[in-house]
C-alpha cells in the first residue's frame, strides 16, 4: 500500500484557500454559467441577478484563484474557464449531495 505524506500547515492553508472559493453561491453561479463558454461581464451581470460590483468581485476571486481566463475584446472583458478540474469538483460535491438526498427521500417513505 503507497504510503502518502502528511502535509504541513502552510500547504494545508493553501488548500483551505482554494476551497474557499467554492463557498459563494455567485461564485457557483457564475462557473456553471460560463460552462457554456465564454461570456462577458456584461452578460453574466445580466443573467445573474445582483449588482455588476458583486460580478466585478466574483470574477476577481475567481480569476486569482487561476480558474478563469480574462480577455479583452474592445471595450468589454470576456472570461472563460481556464480549469476543467472546477467541473470534476462540482460533479463530485453534487454527487454526494445527490446519494445524500435520495438517502433521506427512501426513509421519508419507509413505513
Amino acid at each position: 500500500m503507497a504510503r502518502t505524506t502528511e502535509l504541513d500547515r502552510q500547504s494545508l492553508e493553501k488548500i483551505a484557500s482554494f476551497f474557499k472559493v467554492f463557498a459563494e453561491p455567485t461564485r457557483l453561479a457564475i462557473l456553471q454559467m460560463l460552462r457554456q463558454g465564454p461570456a462577458s461581464v456584461n452578460d453574466i451581470v445580466a443573467s445573474l441577478s445582483t449588482s455588476q460590483a458583486n460580478i466585478s468581485k466574483q470574477l476577481k476571486t475567481l480569476y486569482e484563484a487561476d480558474l478563469l481566463l480574462r480577455e479583452q475584446r474592445g471595450t468589454q472583458v470576456f472570461y472563460s474557464i481556464s480549469e476543467p478540474l472546477v467541473f470534476d469538483l462540482c460533479e463530485l460535491v453534487c454527487s454526494k449531495l445527490n446519494r445524500r438526498a435520495r438517502a433521506e427521500s427512501a426513509v421519508v417513505y419507509e413505513i
